[in-house]
């Protein structure tokens, strides 16, 4: 009997082992860690877009299941780096990279585009910057470019 409670044990703890490992193999692929990202998340992006990335709602705007629409056309990749609060953040370039594809799939995984490339440091360097000064406006008219190319589903106010 303890030998096949042993046995149990040792297949539970080797499907748990192999699912983080596929977790992390897969976090590796799409460009980010999770660790770190959960991380700087939690220090720096939470406080203002709560815990689950749903935001609140009118004040702040969600970040699950939005991104992956913007993340579709260049300026909304460039949007999402360009918002005041990611442009003007404490985060290194690669530290933002980092969160924005992890942001993307986790909590974007149903909106994301099949071909996302992940954000590098690199891009995030180049483009965060300068903050965007009107927020509203640059967001109202990603969401006309994006619903003229198809995409209707993300909404006119956060």
């Amino acid at each position: 009997m303890k030998t096949t409670r042993a046995r149990q044990l040792y297949a539970a703890l080797l499907a748990v082992s192999a699912a983080v490992s596929g977790a992390a193999v897969h976090a590796e692929e799409r460009g980010y860690d999770v660790a770190a990202a959960r991380q700087a998340w939690v220090l720096n992006c939470m406080g203002c877009h709560t815990g689950d990335a749903h935001a609140i709602a009118g004040k702040v705007p969600p970040l699950t299941g939005e991104l992956g629409h913007f993340v579709r056309v260049p300026e909304g990749r460039e949007f999402v780096m360009r918002v005041p609060g990611a442009s003007n953040s404490s985060l290194s370039d690669a530290e933002l990279a980092n969160v924005l594809n992890w942001l993307i799939d986790t909590r974007n995984a149903d909106t994301r585009p099949a071909d996302f490339r992940p954000y590098t440091a690199q891009e995030v360097a180049a483009k965060r910057r300068p903050a965007l000064t009107d927020v509203a406006k640059h967001r109202k008219a990603l969401i006309e470019s994006l619903r003229r190319n198809g995409d209707t589903a993300v909404a006119d106010q956060y």
